[in-house]
């Protein structure tokens, strides 16, 4: 894969630990980084021991914060912990936000996708919302299956899955406020998360976790060049500069929702009006 020219490699649930610490030390040796889930048989610590470039979801964080005790098993404790908000011990939480950033690890939450897969939000409130003209009755209907499907699987309560989107609200404004770096990302297109809108819903969700409004946009801007190191081409507006931006008809710092209001987009030095942009959807 290094010799394929990729530059990471995505873990996803369910590998085993005896692999997974195979595979990194393959990529340690190849010079490549891994990123995404954290399999339960992994677990956080080790993820964070092996320096994942990102995780993906938060993943790992909210398992990691269920007592050895609990009554739960591994099996039950998929998806995202939605039905682990009862078990959680949140006094692990700042050691973990400490070993992140000690580890020098980053995090893309996609709190919306969370938000989306929780009880409190129905399917049909899902499927009101305006983007969802642009989504195939075939993947509307995918999608309030797998999110049925999900809630039945883990026996999420709505008291449940409140307390980890509430749990993963101050993993957000902790991970910031002890410096461990934040990404924006929606996984779009995954559950009631269309791309190109979805994002502008990940920002309300990283404001209403406790960000400001100029610290929600530094996750898709500014954190995404440091991230990458190409803070001298990209992620702030400035002579010299990427030509790519967005010109706003409202003040995201004081209403973040203002970022949906668009007067155009430059890409690489091509203005793109509203209209144009309306025309094409």
């Amino acid at each position: 894969q290094k010799r394929a020219g990729y530059d990471f490699l995505k873990i996803h649930p369910g590998i085993r630990r005896e692999v997974f610490d195979s595979l990194s030390a393959a990529a340690q040796r190849a010079g490549i980084r891994l990123a995404g889930h954290v399999p339960l048989d992994v677990g956080l610590e080790r993820a964070l021991e092996a320096r994942y470039a990102s995780i993906d979801h938060l993943d790992g964080y909210v398992e990691a914060m269920v007592p050895s005790n609990a009554p739960v098993t591994a099996a039950e404790s998929e998806l995202f912990g939605l039905n682990l908000g009862e078990h959680l011990d949140t006094t692990r939480l700042p050691s973990l936000v400490q070993a992140t950033r000690k580890a020098g690890v980053w995090n893309v939450p996609t709190q919306t996708l969370m938000e989306n897969l929780g009880p409190s939000v129905s399917n049909e409130a899902l499927a009101r919302r305006p983007e969802m003209r642009f989504v195939p009755a075939a993947t509307l209907s995918e999608w309030t299956q797998e999110k049925n499907s999900i809630l039945r699987e883990t026996g999420s309560s709505a008291a449940s899955a409140q307390r980890t989107l509430e749990t993963r609200r101050k993993l957000i404004r902790a991970l910031h406020a002890g410096g461990a770096g934040l990404l924006l990302g929606s996984d779009a297109p995954q559950i009631y998360n269309v791309p190109g809108f979805s994002i502008h819903r990940e920002l309300e969700a990283l404001v209403a976790a406790g960000l400001t409004p100029y610290q929600a946009l530094e996750t898709g801007t500014r954190n995404v060049a440091v991230f990458f190191g190409t803070s001298g081409q990209t992620g702030t507006v400035a002579e010299g500069k990427r030509a790519d931006l967005v010109l706003l008809d409202g003040n995201p710092l004081t209403n973040i929702r203002n970022t949906g209001r668009r007067s155009g987009v430059m890409l690489r030095g091509r203005w793109l009006p509203q209209a144009e942009i309306d025309s094409r959807l």
